[in-house]
């Protein structure tokens, strides 16, 4: 075979392995940057469902005789029990709420760390525990959900006393918010086992360079 002949076929095999990688690459940084947007987005979801916990925990530690008025409208409980209930789920709402966002902040200063090459930034992703509270939230919302569909069984036309932006009657409106809660935090909850957590990506993937 002629010298010009082999370097044609050496040259044509370099190309499609060149080609190859390239493709190759450029698959792994389409998996980057859709790992990066799933991660802007747990952590959206992470902080926003926190925050409306602490909002809403502290909306009725600010008004506890309004809040006590609403449990007591409900009429599940001895009326010696609304007093520890009106006490007791303001700070379950607010430590659950507090703690689940203080987690995600962690996690978006460990990312960023460990995007810029500091080995401590791994320790802060999912350093503080956010199972636990999205627990609480879930059993929570559920014990909630429950109580809504009693009340509407029994067609009592109450306030719902959730302690968000305003207030809102016992109906469907109150049922699909908590519902979407509820699947918000189941959502986040399952993202939270092991072998779920996603690894961090570095800056030049976010800014599209590098391999």
């Amino acid at each position: 075979m002629k010298p010009a002949i082999r370097w044609t076929q050496k040259s044509r095999q370099l190309q499609s392995a060149s080609m190859s990688l390239n493709a190759r690459v450029q698959e792994v940084k389409a998996k980057l940057r859709a790992n990066l947007l799933f991660s802007f987005f747990t952590l959206a979801l992470g902080i926003t469902l926190g925050a409306l916990f602490f909002y809403a925990g502290l909306q009725k530690h600010w008004a506890p005789a309004s809040f006590a008025e609403a449990v007591m409208a409900y009429q599940l409980l001895p009326q010696s029990w609304v007093g520890y209930v009106a006490a007791v789920v303001p700070w379950v709402e607010l430590t659950s709420g507090f703690f689940l966002v203080l987690g995600y902040v962690f996690e978006i200063i460990g990312r960023l760390a460990a995007g810029l090459g500091f080995a401590s930034g791994a320790m802060l992703i999912g350093g503080l525990k956010r199972r636990s509270c999205l627990l609480l939230i879930m059993a929570l919302v559920s014990l909630f959900l429950l109580v809504l569909g009693i009340t509407l069984a029994r067609g009592l036309n109450i306030d719902c006393g959730c302690g968000l932006f305003t207030s809102r009657q016992v109906g469907a409106a109150a049922v699909m918010e908590n519902l979407l809660i509820l699947a918000g935090a189941a959502a986040l909850y399952w993202w939270e086992y092991p072998g779920q957590k996603l690894p961090p990506p570095r800056l030049s993937c976010l800014l599209g360079q590098g391999s």
